[in-house]
């Protein structure tokens, strides 16, 4: 155990999303070493022997960084890795049977639902009409639309489940002193 808190693997869904935040954070982790390479090579390219690697940064900022960003979202939450505000953490965790976590939670799955919904119907769209961008190479827009519902669906199926079985965060205070 490192610290962090862990989903529930004892439920069946809590396993099921567990399963997908592994294979979703292996794609963004295999994603972010490729998009490393590529940077790599071009600036290589670029500056050793005057050729950048062409379409790199389309490639880079149309697929890899939406994938880091979307399926590495969900796992990354589950572990505990987002940013907490814990300004009224006190105050509120005496409501009784967690209702402000609960609510807040519901609040984040039904904002994350919206996305991935409408940002499904646009991947859709974009599917239909096959996209691509303009430049030396067309790259298809298409494929990049995919990422973001897959990812903030899981985080929202990920909130919905902390609803009903929600997951007790370990709260730090720490004092800054100068």
């Amino acid at each position: 155990m490192d610290g962090h808190p862990q989903p529930d693997r004892g439920n069946g869904m809590g396993r099921i999303l567990g399963i997908f935040d592994l294979i979703f954070i292996r794609i963004a982790q295999a994603s972010l070493m490729v998009m490393m390479l590529s940077i790599s090579a071009d600036a290589l390219g670029r500056y050793v022997f005057n050729s950048p690697l062409q379409g790199s940064f389309e490639f880079n900022s149309l697929y890899l960084m939406v994938i880091v960003t979307f399926l590495g979202m969900p796992a990354s939450y589950a572990r505990g890795g987002m940013v907490r505000l814990d300004v009224l953490t006190g105050v509120l965790s005496r409501i009784p049977w967690q209702l402000s976590e609960r609510f807040n939670t519901l609040t984040g799955a039904a904002v994350f639902g919206f996305v991935a919904w409408h940002s499904g119907l646009e991947a859709i769209d974009k599917f239909a009409s096959r996209d691509t961008t303009f430049g030396v190479i067309q790259f298809p827009v298409y494929w990049s639309y995919v990422w973001v519902p897959l990812g903030c669906g899981l985080m929202a199926l990920r909130l919905a489940y902390e609803i009903v079985f929600p997951v007790v965060r370990a709260v730090r205070h720490e004092e800054v002193t100068e």
